[in-house]
Parts: structure tokens; C-alpha cells; sequence
């Protein structure tokens, strides 16, 4: 579901690809879009795409913290992450998806896609650039961590479509058709389930040729009259092929689609039915979607089953990445509480990181309100849990989901379904009540907002849905906020994913940096003719070259504005360990005297040392900030007599003799040390008088707080004068 409006989506369909097609360059492989951009050429009413220039980072301050400069040279990467969203790779034959209501004269704009066959090799080939840039990040060289997924990734809800999913993201074989070879009586026969049945092939129509609501690349017509003719398309669409896979783990949110029929209702037995059965409803040109509406023949398939939430997250176990692309970090009381239900977990995938995925399925399944997003109540206590161990830990925390902020507004109960009635994985009514606890109350947009305002170590939320570029400040009631990031859908144009890399600017503050990422397939298409034998490569291009011309959700429409594209969002950081602008300076800077760079004689003083302050500004980050860690060291040069000591003074002779308990500390002078981190110091004394003898040295520092170290117990060097 599109925003508040579509209803189904996407789809599926791949073909064979010859090796050597897909290791070909193109012009947008191993490119983001701050390098070149891709855009329309304003042709005629097919539009072809080109390359343009590149966007800039826009540096937004909005969230409570404020650009310092010289940040780019003393940055570093503490994090960095890719992000793709809403695949919905759809099924197009199935009989439960509602094509027909997606009319020109209809306000739903996401039950139909042109390019909606396309859309496994279109996944394929953003998995394929996205591994291009996962062992070196274009800002820092950093490797990638992991990829997050962040929700509808399938179309509706199928078990098959669940599959090709899991298969895109692992790679190997993909195969997007479907139907079984051994149809019941009364079902297309067996030679049709190698081929394209569906709303966008005419002569499947059972009025026959005549239709002219969709595009049919074999015969485009009515309003498609000026599109390429591509005959065999949809049919190539069919074949298996061989998806490459992330090279990185990745980490999956559901999405409404994922776990709700047409991504908004609660999936029933009777839903199911249709589902797995061989008669399609069909629309357009008159024929319409109401009841008693001709429906084609499809062959029937099984896997078009639905999946309840235990049985997607079982499918993502049944790869090659152990931790079940993420579910398997779910909290074993919540999967106890809530009978397997529970979608949400959360892992800390790098030291000082905590991620959070979260469900925000209205499980409720009321069409229409269900298509955008809630939590219930045992999740946002979860939640709340979560952040407080997070803070306790010290650890920064990124939110991840499907729904953005903007879209948590379905104020639907979970328990709106009926019960389920099996203790099975797959119930008569797959979209039924699994979870026994109260779902109530139901937890909002600005509920979440109020909750992230209590947790300062929450610096982003990244979700999906929308299918548009978008980042939205939120500020805290105490200083500093957060970010909402929204990335646009491989879905619809354009057809982009979202590199994240998470800096720290040495002067307590984040930067997060966003970069979109256009998929690998060329921009130039394919000449019409027959596509019998197009690549992959070929068939992702054309998928995008066609969402562009999508007149519903095509360009304009996903891009968002510059600066919700290529940014760099700051953030307070909130760490009270060393660099966060929380930290308390608690600890003075330790102090050591270098024998190599200490000399005394009778008529000169130089003595030399280091000094290292750990406390709230780390060592590295404080040189290359250009920042005086230590703002000042002092020195005692003391040599015993009987009766006392006798201490080095500001003149360079030697006092009178005294308590050894009352040292003289002069000023040393202190600079950052050029080969490495913390600070050197140097006390010089040119014209010395001091007696033959044994000295003793003592140093002590104070930090840029004002905490001062106290006296050493022992001299830190002895120097012999002769």
C-alpha cells in the first residue's frame, strides 16, 4: 500500500541471464546518485531516461545541533549501513489481487503497476549495486555492517511471493512464476504455467482482445497506444534466473503488505480460497470489478497461500543467515507472550550501537485505516524497556520499521479479527488473532514522538511505506532530537535504496549521512521488438524506464526534495562516554616525563613529557580537531638535601632549601603531539645555575574542565648533573 491510497502492488517475474549480461558495466554501475542522477529526456509520451548531474549533500542542523566547523577533518565512521524498502514483488497472477480497482477514474494508484512483472530483476539488480559499495563506503572507505529491509517487501501477503523475497536477498535460484503443472479439472492446463497469465496479456481476457486499461506489451492500446511494443515480454518475465544475493546480512521489518491481504485486511479462509484457486476477476474497459464479473482462468497454485507472521519469520530461517534476518533476535518472553506473534526484536550489531526493528502492522486488518501503521500496547511496552537498557548502556539507538511517523494513524485493535482456532502455523483464517494479550491501547505517531523525546540516545527512525525521499526533524523538549528517515520504494520511481553511514564529529556532535542509490541496470532500454531473448539486465532497465512513465506514480513523484535526498542530518551526541556531549568530566589527564627528551646540566633545563586525557574527548578525535586535550602541565625539578628539598624556580637557580612537601610547579608549554594523540609538553630553562647532584622530576596536568591531577607520589625521572 502506496501512503493512505494504493491497495495491492508490484509483482513478480525474472528471466535467464547470460553471466557475462549481468558482469557487463553500465553507466549507473557503482555510482550514487551524488555523482549523477537519472531523469526523464522530455520525449514523447514514452519517455526515455538520462543521465544528469549529481546532487549535494545538503547539511541540515534542524534536530538541536548545530554545524561546527573543521568537522570534516576530524570526522569518523562509527557506523555504516545500507537501506532498501518495499519490493513489493507481487504475484501477478494471483486471483486474490484486485487489479480492476486500479482505474485512471479511481482514487487507488497502487493495485496495479506497468512495470509490475519486472520487479524481481529490478530487485536483483538494486541488490547487485548495493553490493558494489558494501566493502567501501563512498565517504569513508568504512565496510558495510548490513543491509536493513525495512518493509513490503512482498505484495499480498503470499507464501510464494514470501520465498522470492527471501531468494533476492540470500540469491540462487529465483523463480517468479506461478501455478502448478497438474491443474484440477476446469484450470488452465499445464502448458500455460510456464507463461504470463494476467490483467496485462489481452487474449487472456474471456471477452477477448478489447481491453485497453493496461499496458500489454504484446499490443499496447487505448491510452498505452504510444508505448513500446515489446512482444514475449511478460512471458521472458516468467523464467527463473539466478539472483546474486547481499553480500552483508540483512534485517527485515514487516511491512502492511507482508503481513495483511492487498496490504490492508485481515487474511480469511474465504481470501484464501480465491487465493489458491484458478479463477481471476478481471477489469477495465467496461467490464469493471463488481460481483458477477468475468474472471480468466489461471493455473492454481497452493504457495499462494497466506502466510500468518510465524511463518514469514520461519521462511527468512530457512537461508543460509543464522539469525533468521533478524527474528532471531526476538525476546523469547515476547514470543512466549504473544504465541509466536511478535515481529519486533532489536541486537546491537557493532559495539555502542543498539538497532530496534520495529512491527507496525495494523494486525487489526481493517480496509482501508489498516494500510497505514500502529503498535500495540505489549510492543510499546517492550520499547520502552528496550531504550532504557539502551541508555543504561550507553549505546546509541536507530529505529527502524515500515511505517514513518506520519503514517502511524490506524487506531485499529488487533482483536478486530476473530481468535485463531489451531495451535498450528498456518490457521483456516491465516490473518486471525494469535496474540493473547490485550492489544489496547493502541499507540500512535505522536505517541511514539512523545516516547523518543524521554531518550536522547535515539538519533534516527528509518522506515519505508511512503514510497517517497523524505527526512523530518523532531526536536526534544530538552535539547537535541532525532530524525525520521524515509527512502523511497524499489516499487515505484524512483527505484531507489539508501546508503547510511553514521559519523562522529569529535565536537559532540553526529553526522548522519544519507546517499540514494540508484539501481545497477542501464539507462538506456532495449529497441522494441521481440523479447524472447532479453537479460536480466535488459528487463530491470525496462522496468524502470517504465515506472518513469507510470502516469500514476511515476517521475515527480518519489524523489522528494534536495534536501530529503543526499543530506547529512546532525544530531546532539548524546554518549556520556568519551566525545558524547553528555560526558562528564570526571578524570584528570595522566601525566609521564620522556628520559630521551629530558636533559639537565649545570647552566640549561630541558625537560619533556606527554600528557593524555581520556576522559570525554578521545585522544585521536581531540588532534584531529585541533583542540588542546590538556590545557596545561606542571613541573617540579627538586633535589634532596638533609633537611629538605631544594626546587628549580622560575629564575632558573634553585630555591632555598624547604619542606620536600612544598614543590614549586612551574608552567610547562603544551601542544597537541603531531605523531599521534594526546598533548606534549616542554619545560626550557636557558640560563640554569644549578649545583652538581641528583635531581628529581615531577609533573602533574590539568584538562580543558579544570580538573587538576593530583601531585605524584613518586618522582616520575631522576637526572644526574655533573
Amino acid at each position: 500500500m502506496r501512503g493512505r491510497r494504493g491497495i495491492v502492488v508490484l509483482a513478480v517475474a525474472l528471466l535467464g541471464l547470460a553471466p557475462a549480461a549481468v558482469r557487463a558495466a553500465t553507466d549507473t554501475q557503482g555510482k550514487t546518485a551524488v555523482q549523477q542522477t537519472i531523469r526523464g529526456t522530455n520525449g514523447p509520451a514514452f519517455d526515455q531516461l538520462a543521465l544528469g548531474p549529481g546532487l549535494s549533500y545538503v547539511t541540515r542542523d534542524t534536530a538541536g545541533a548545530k554545524a561546527q566547523d573543521g568537522r570534516t577533518g576530524r570526522r569518523r565512521s562509527l557506523l555504516y549501513f545500507g537501506q532498501m524498502t518495499d519490493f513489493q514483488l507481487a504475484d501477478e497472477e494471483s486471483p486474490s489481487r484486485v487489479e480492476f480497482l486500479d482505474f485512471s477514474s479511481t482514487p487507488f494508484t497502487a493495485a496495479w503497476r506497468p512495470h509490475e512483472a519486472l520487479m524481481p530483476q529490478v530487485v536483483d539488480f538494486a541488490v547487485r549495486q548495493m553490493n558494489l559499495f558494501a566493502d567501501h563506503s563512498p565517504l569513508s572507505r568504512a565496510r558495510m555492517n548490513f543491509v536493513l529491509t525495512t518493509g513490503d517487501s512482498a505484495d499480498n501477503q503470499q507464501r510464494n511471493e514470501t520465498k522470492w523475497v527471501v531468494g533476492l536477498l540470500e540469491g540462487g535460484t529465483v523463480n517468479p512464476n506461478s501455478g502448478v503443472a497438474n491443474p484440477p479439472p476446469g484450470c488452465p492446463s499445464e502448458g500455460a504455467t510456464a507463461k504470463y497469465t494476467g490483467v496485462q496479456d489481452y487474449a487472456d481476457y474471456p471477452t477477448g482482445p478489447g481491453n485497453t486499461a493496461f499496458y500489454d506489451p504484446n499490443t499496447p492500446q487505448g491510452q498505452w497506444s504510444a508505448w513500446p511494443k515489446y512482444p514475449g515480454l511478460l512471458d521472458r518475465s516468467e523464467q527463473p534466473f539466478q539472483a546474486q544475493g547481499l553480500k552483508v546480512p540483512s534485517y527485515v521489518a514487516f511491512g502492511n503488505h507482508d503481513g495483511l491481504a492487498q496490504g490492508n485486511q485481515k487474511a480469511t479462509a474465504g481470501f484464501e480460497s480465491v487465493a489458491v484457486g484458478c479463477a481471476k476477476p478481471v477489469g477495465g474497459g467496461g467490464i469493471g470489478g463488481s460481483a458477477g464479473a468475468p474472471a480468466m482462468p489461471v493455473p492454481p497454485d497452493p504457495e499462494r497461500a497466506y502466510v500468518s507472521k510465524p511463518e514469514y519469520k520461519a521462511l527468512h530461517r530457512t537461508g543460509r543467515q543464522g539469525d533468521a534476518h533478524g527474528f532471531g533476535f526476538a525476546d523469547p518472553a515476547e514470543l512466549a507472550a504473544s504465541n509466536g506473534a511478535a515481529g519486533y526484536y532489536a541486537w546491537s550489531p557493532s559495539p555502542g550501537f543498539r538497532f530496534v526493528a520495529l512491527d507496525t502492522v495494523s494486525e487489526g486488518g481493517v480496509a482501508g485505516p489498516s494500510a497505514d501503521g500502529n503498535l500495540d500496547d505489549p510492543q510499546f511496552q517492550w520499547l520502552r524497556r528496550e531504550l532504557d537498557k539502551a541508555t543504561q548502556r550507553d549505546e546509541l539507538v536507530v529505529l527502524f520499521g515500515h511505517h514513518p511517523v506520519r503514517s502511524l494513524t490506524a487506531n485499529v485493535p488487533d482483536e478486530t479479527p476473530p481468535a485463531c482456532s489451531s495451535g498450528g502455523m498456518h490457521d483456516p483464517n491465516p490473518g486471525c488473532d494469535l496474540d493473547p494479550r490485550n492489544s489496547q491501547p493502541i499507540h500512535l505517531g505522536p505517541d511514539l514522538v512523545t516516547l523518543l523525546d524521554r531518550y536522547p540516545h535515539v538519533v534516527a527512525y528509518v522506515a519505508g511505506h511512503t514510497h517517497e525521499n523524505k527526512i523530518t526533524p523532531f526536536k526534544r523538549t530538552a535539547g537535541g532530537g532525532w530524525w525520521g528517515i524515509e527512502t523511497a520504494s524499489e516499487a515505484d520511481w524512483p527505484q531507489q535504496n539508501r546508503l547510511l553511514e553514521i559519523f562522529d564529529n569529535g565536537d559532540g556532535t553526529l553526522s548522519i549521512f544519507g546517499t540514494p542509490l540508484d539501481h545497477m541496470a542501464p539507462t538506456a532500454v532495449p529497441a522494441p521488438g521481440n523479447a524472447g531473448a532479453f537479460s536480466v539486465q535488459q528487463m530491470a532497465a525496462l522496468g524502470r524506464t517504465i515506472a518513469f512513465n507510470d502516469p500514476q506514480n511515476g517521475g515527480g513523484t518519489g524523489e522528494g526534495k534536495p534536501e530529503d535526498s543526499a543530506a547529512e542530518l546532525l544530531v546532539r551526541d548524546p554518549r556520556r562516554t568519551p566525545g558524547g556531549a553528555a560526558c562528564q568530566d570526571r578524570f584528570a589527564p595522566r601525566t609521564s616525563v620522556s628520559a630521551r627528551g629530558s636533559r639537565l646540566s649545570r647552566r640549561s633545563v630541558t625537560v619533556s613529557g606527554y600528557a593524555l586525557d581520556t576522559d570525554c574527548t578521545p585522544p585521536a578525535q581531540a588532534f584531529r580537531a585541533g583542540l588542546r586535550q590538556v590545557a596545561q602541565t606542571y613541573v617540579a625539578v627538586g633535589r634532596r638535601e638533609r633537611g629538605g628539598c631544594r626546587f628549580l624556580t622560575g629564575h632558573g637557580w634553585l630555591s632555598r632549601r624547604g619542606s620536600c612537601a612544598r614543590e614549586i610547579f612551574l608552567r610547562a608549554r603544551v601542544a597537541p603531539y603531531r605523531r599521534g594523540a594526546g598533548s606534549v609538553w616542554t619545560l626550557h630553562r636557558r640560563r640554569a645555575r644549578l649545583p652538581r647532584g641528583t635531581y628529581f622530576v615531577l609533573a602533574r596536568s590539568r584538562d580543558r574542565g579544570r580538573i587538576l591531577a593530583p601531585k605524584p607520589r613518586r618522582p616520575l625521572l631522576y637526572v644526574r648533573v655533573r
